[in-house]
């Protein structure tokens, strides 16, 4: 079955929504992509000056309506994130959606409008993490050892000598632009030449559909 990430919608843990609360600001102006049925959203927006909640299914967000009376500073749009115009007041973007295929799209989407960050569970498929989206990128083939996350979503494991292995390396994540997967590829590790050194993806985030 070929069910789109964002066609799925189902609620979170409390620590998963404290830890987005403790990433904004009374100024900040939130993107909520994938909005759900609001639950966060109404959060939000006791915290910062403004919400705009993006949900594709209007059916969430009338029973949400139901329940709840819309605080005034809540707007809500319905409709496809990946091709709605982000407002232009926007400072952060929230996508709590595991696996989503479209983490360069919103980040690109964000960058536009002059945002400083991302608070997702997209790229490892675990907690959330905030990603400063302006920060400098490390160009992937300067990584020679160790953890990486790209601004295209994928995540992985550069492997080196054994004996370099050591705590501070399998901790460290480096922040990587230019990835196998965002030229379209799929590396694995076999022992032969630098080729096989460069990388193994943890995961089939980027493709999972």
């Amino acid at each position: 079955m070929n069910t789109r990430w964002d066609a799925l919608w189902a609620p979170y843990d409390e620590d998963t929504y404290a830890f987005v609360l403790e990433q904004v600001t009374p100024d900040d102006v939130v993107v909520d992509i994938g909005a759900g049925d609001l639950r966060l959203a109404f959060r939000l927006a006791q915290r910062v000056r403004r919400v705009y909640a993006i949900e594709r299914q209007p059916h969430l967000v009338a029973r949400a309506l139901q329940e709840r009376q819309r605080p005034a500073n809540l707007f809500i749009l319905v409709g496809d994130a990946r091709v709605l115009p982000f407002p232009p007041d926007v400072t952060i973007g929230v996508l709590l959606m595991r696996h989503s295929p479209d983490v360069a799209l919103y980040w690109a989407k964000l960058q536009e409008r002059g945002a400083r960050g991302l608070v997702t569970n997209a790229r490892w498929g675990l907690g959330p993490e905030y990603i400063d989206i302006n920060a400098p990128r490390v160009p992937f083939e300067h990584v020679q050892m160790g953890w990486y996350a790209c601004r295209c979503g994928a995540t992985g494991f550069i492997p080196g000598p054994p004996e370099e292995m050591d705590e501070h390396v399998f901790r460290t994540i480096h922040e990587v632009a230019n990835c196998p997967v965002c030229n379209g590829e799929q590396l694995t590790v076999d022992d032969e030449g630098e080729s096989g050194r460069r990388a193994r993806l943890v995961g089939d985030i980027m493709h999972n559909e």
